[in-house]
């Protein structure tokens, strides 16, 4: 299968493609944690003119990583966010939003668009991550040099427990 991973670009088709992921990806991920009202709340905030304006951002660098030529998976590089304490005075980049869907877990697709967050993120002091504190994804990211740090704090826009993740060069 072929594999590939792209900065994605306004346009129609790559907001609607980020769109469903973003829905997809947060049903599979948080729908056995949260009440549907909950997750109701937290992709309302997702829409297309939203979505365009985030990926105009300066702030901001998207990724879609492609099975087959299908949308896979998505990751948001960011310098937004309330960044771990031991980062204040760094060079650093967050790393949020990131997901495969399920049915692409084992395509390689996930280590496909992991290597292009790492390689946007070469050029900092580290990238760091606030994650579901019982995330499947978490031994996932440690193999990957990412380490907890910091206690427990609540995700910024979900009522679960968050756990901060940072790589250092």
């Amino acid at each position: 299968m072929d594999i590939t991973t792209k900065f994605v670009v306004v346009n129609e088709a790559n907001i609607m493609d980020l769109l469903q992921l973003i829905t997809t990806l947060a049903k599979e991920k948080y729908g056995p944690v949260l009440s549907d009202a909950q997750l109701n709340t937290y992709l309302h905030r997702y829409t297309p003119q939203q979505l365009a304006s985030d990926v105009n951002n300066f702030s901001n660098q998207w990724l879609m990583v492609y099975a087959g030529g299908k949308p896979a998976g998505y990751a948001l590089i960011t310098s937004q966010g309330k960044r771990p304490d031991t980062l204040t005075e760094k060079k650093v980049k967050r790393l949020t939003g990131y997901g495969v869907l399920q049915q692409y877990a084992d395509s390689g697709c996930p280590e496909a668009l992991l290597q292009k967050c790492l390689q946007v993120g070469q050029s900092y002091d580290a990238l760091w991550m606030h994650e579901y504190a019982d995330s499947p994804l978490l031994p996932y990211f440690e193999r990957h040099r990412f380490q907890r740090e910091g206690g427990q704090a609540t995700l910024d826009e979900l009522p679960l427990p968050g756990v901060y993740l940072i790589r250092r060069k």
